[in-house]
């Protein structure tokens, strides 16, 4: 019962370690930017507007710096910081601006968490299926799985996106499909007819 317990933490610690895992690492070796680590300097297209201060210069004109700017370096005038958007934005495929980021690296996001949502809609599928299977109303194990791996990813997602609301919306649910995955797999293995004594019941009497 432990070891069965036990191995379900380890899965849903590892939906949650390796893919956050594997983003830091993009991150560390340049291939996903972050505020202050541009891909393509002078700054990331995907950087928030608060990552970015504006100061009037000696010359009275405005501009604009960036978050991990070099100290004493001339920001960017608004001319200048315009030109460079333009020049990205011309650059930019139409799947990117569909889908509202800027690299490859974006792309492969957003396919992680349309994979990520597809397996969180699967589980009512799965559900559904096993309900009219039965004439009943029933929750199978595969639903809980599901729940836990789908929302897992979109945890991871979500974070990518600095999305708070979904993330929360997420973590809720996700505390409690691990809750019911513990439940399930903490009770007896059934044998047999009802009345009859469980797998964990025979071996312990062995």
């Amino acid at each position: 019962m432990k070891r069965r317990r036990g191995q379900v933490v380890l899965v849903a610690s590892l939906l949650l370690i390796l893919p956050t895992a594997a983003w830091w690492a993009m991150v560390s070796f340049g291939y996903i930017g972050s505020p202050g680590n541009p891909v393509v300097p002078p700054f990331n297209f995907s950087d928030r507007l608060i990552t970015i201060e504006v100061e009037e210069g000696d010359d009275k004109q405005l501009r604009a710096t960036f978050a991990g700017w070099e100290e004493g370096k001339e920001g960017l005038t608004g001319d200048e910081f315009f030109a460079e958007i333009l020049s990205r934005k011309k650059a930019l495929p139409w799947i990117y601006r569909i889908l509202d980021v800027t690299s490859l690296a974006g792309v492969l996001w957003v396919v992680f968490g349309l994979a990520g949502q597809g397996i969180f809609t699967a589980r009512m599928v799965v559900q559904w299926y096993a309900s009219e299977k039965a004439r009943a109303s029933i929750v199978p194990p595969a639903f809980w799985w599901l729940s836990l791996l789908g929302a897992s990813m979109l945890m991871v997602y979500f974070i990518w996106r600095k999305e708070i609301v979904g993330f929360l919306g997420q973590s809720t649910g996700w505390v409690i499909y691990l809750r019911n995955l513990w439940f399930l797999y903490g009770r007896p293995a059934p044998l047999g007819e009802p009345g009859e004594p469980s797998r964990d019941e025979v071996a312990a009497a062995q």
